[in-house]
């Protein structure tokens, strides 16, 4: 691990509380979130409805802690998108990974508890703590149901964030929700460094494939 990553890490985290005075993730409840990065087109609500991952907090924490240092503007695409963290489906080409995720809700679990437990793991030899949920690290919810047009226009404006296909980074998926629809919704967190190439990557993809969380309903995803 190079001086420079360390450097980084201690940089990122230095807003955090020493770990032991940190309550499990569990039951850490959401304070004072920061709004999304835009209210235009690009929030809109999700359905509440569906499972989730009983562990959707702690989820969530373990993606701002593995990404909030990982995170760099200037290669939004490959920091985003780990080796190390890449499910298998991830490794088909475009249209085949879209024809998969749209298949079945399974794959697209499959794929998200790949993340999880890759994650989870190597958070666990890094001993990295988890922070408080708190605003978000600074950085905000999407979701997507990859139900994109394929048109390629968001890769440029998300600086790779949002690959050719409209597949955001699979490091920052961290939840999948059942909806009854195509393969249901895929939950993801967006570090700060990455918030306004993320939102100008959404809001140029002619459909709504992909969109930040309304507060409201971040809110009621993180109590249930």
């Amino acid at each position: 691990m190079s001086s420079d990553f360390k450097r980084r890490v201690k940089e990122a985290f230095a807003w955090w509380v020493p770990p032991e005075e940190i309550a499990p993730p569990e039951v850490v409840a959401l304070s004072e979130v920061v709004a999304p990065p835009r209210r235009g087109s690009t929030v809109l609500p999700v359905d509440l409805t569906g499972a989730l991952p009983r562990d959707f907090k702690q989820r969530l924490a373990e993606t701002i802690a593995w990404c909030l240092p990982r995170a760099e503007a200037a290669r939004a695409g490959d920091t985003t998108r780990t080796a190390e963290l890449m499910p298998p489906i991830c490794g088909h080409d475009g249209d085949t990974l879209l024809s998969l995720l749209h298949r079945s809700p399974v794959a697209n679990e499959e794929a998200v508890d790949f993340i999880v437990a890759r994650r989870r793991e190597a958070l666990a030899r890094m001993n990295m703590p988890l922070p408080p949920l708190g605003d978000l690290a600074g950085g905000w919810v999407f979701a997507t149901d990859f139900n994109t047009d394929i048109c390629g226009a968001a890769t440029a404006p998300s600086n790779g964030f949002l690959d050719d296909f409209d597949v955001p980074g699979w490091d920052t998926w961290f939840a999948h929700q059942g909806t009854g629809e195509l393969g249901g919704i895929v939950y993801g967190w967006v570090p700060p460094a990455l918030l306004k190439l993320a939102d100008d990557g959404f809001d140029v993809i002619p459909v709504s494939s992909a969109w930040w969380l309304k507060e409201e309903d971040l809110r009621r995803l993180i109590a249930s």
